[in-house]
């Protein structure tokens, strides 16, 4: 069994404002240091420029994956099939550069989480493919009416984005990958195409109660989590920086522990597109966006972390250069060394204390 993550407090107050301005004289012109006005800032354009925008592009992609599927089962052909296919690959996308934010309305139920339900290989690393295959075999044989209801009360195990990965890239008699026989299954088979549209619904719905939860109403507070957040008013006491710092390094140990990129998407494969977009995230995180004025890594610089910072480079470029060359071995030690960062480097430069004696991967 998991031990749970042990957080304790961060040595800084609560971030609860939006403007340095507003925290105790700071000037425009004046250099930004780790002060609570200034992490406030940091954090809260964090999510405003990263972590919502992620929310939000998945949700859009999930919708734009069910509306795919509708089309192609409206009429199936070569070209509507590859047109769902590849809009599941834009979700499968979006949906890695929002994992590493595994908090909040994607992890606010202790038995069975939202996430679990779209990716199922977070939960233990166990790839469920063979589990997938004999559901969908039996849907399409047996007599059972493959309604909402029928598709909202399956297990974690048996929907998400492998069930709609396996559905959309083989067929179910000899797992053939070749688009013709796959479009020729869908035309000769009416229930194939009723689990495509219904595990699309499922995806599509639950993406769109994490993003409502996110940006209007977190479990009928009415505020939303972004609210919630920023003004670290969360349930169980954790600090908002301790929190995001420590969902990005539980990701950075699942990359490299599940071996991931050596078990996810592989029939539609893109594994390494799909890990790349995750290190692509978590720079953007660190660093920030054109748009960011307040990042974590400028809080560390001005702090004099310099040398923390190249770590974190070094090993952001590691990662890189493992997936340009497709080397597994390579990108676990990269993400190994990431994960250390995110423990050590990055919280010393924040002057924020995690406490972490759980990672994801255990």
């Amino acid at each position: 069994m998991k031990i749970p993550v042990l957080i304790t407090r961060t040595v800084i107050a609560s971030a609860a404002t939006l403007l340095l301005a507003s925290c105790g004289g700071e000037r425009i012109n004046d250099p930004v240091t780790v002060t609570e006005g200034s992490l406030s800032t940091a954090i809260t354009q964090a999510l405003d420029y990263s972590v919502i925008p992620a929310v939000n592009a998945f949700n859009t992609a999930s919708n734009n994956l069910l509306s795919a599927s509708e089309a192609f089962c409206s009429a199936p052909s070569a070209t509507l099939l590859s047109n769902a296919q590849a809009q599941w690959k834009t979700t499968a996308t979006a949906w890695f550069r929002l994992a590493p934010y595994r908090f909040g309305p994607l992890n606010d139920d202790p038995v069975l989480p939202e996430y679990i339900y779209i990716d199922s290989l977070r939960l233990r690393g166990t790839d469920y493919t063979a589990t997938v295959r004999t559901d969908i075999e039996t849907a399409i044989s047996d007599s059972s009416t493959l309604d909402d209801a029928y598709f909202a009360a399956k297990n974690f195990q048996k929907v998400g984005l492998l069930a709609l990965e396996i559905t959309l890239f083989e067929t179910v008699d000899t797992k053939s990958t070749t688009t013709s026989d796959i479009v020729t299954e869908f035309t000769n088979t009416e229930r194939k195409c009723q689990v495509l549209t219904g595990l699309a619904t499922q995806l599509s719905n639950r993406a769109t109660r994490v993003s409502e939860q996110w940006n209007n109403d977190y479990d009928e507070t009415g505020n939303s989590y972004r609210t919630t957040f920023i003004a670290g008013e969360l349930s169980d006491g954790t600090e908002p920086l301790t929190l995001l710092i420590t969902s990005v390094q539980e990701y950075l140990d699942y990359l490299q522990q599940r071996d991931v990129v050596n078990i996810t998407a592989q029939k539609a494969g893109i594994a390494w597109p799909l890990v790349e977009a995750s290190i692509n995230e978590i720079e953007q995180l660190f660093s920030g966006t054109d748009t960011t004025t307040v990042s974590f890594r400028a809080l560390m610089q001005t702090s004099g972390y310099q040398s923390e910072i190249s770590a974190v480079d070094d090993n952001i470029q590691a990662a890189y250069d493992a997936i340009t060359a497709k080397d597994s071995v390579l990108f676990s030690v990269a993400a190994a060394a990431l994960d250390g960062n995110f423990k050590r480097e990055i919280p010393d430069g924040l002057e924020v204390e995690l406490g972490i004696n759980f990672t994801d991967g255990d």
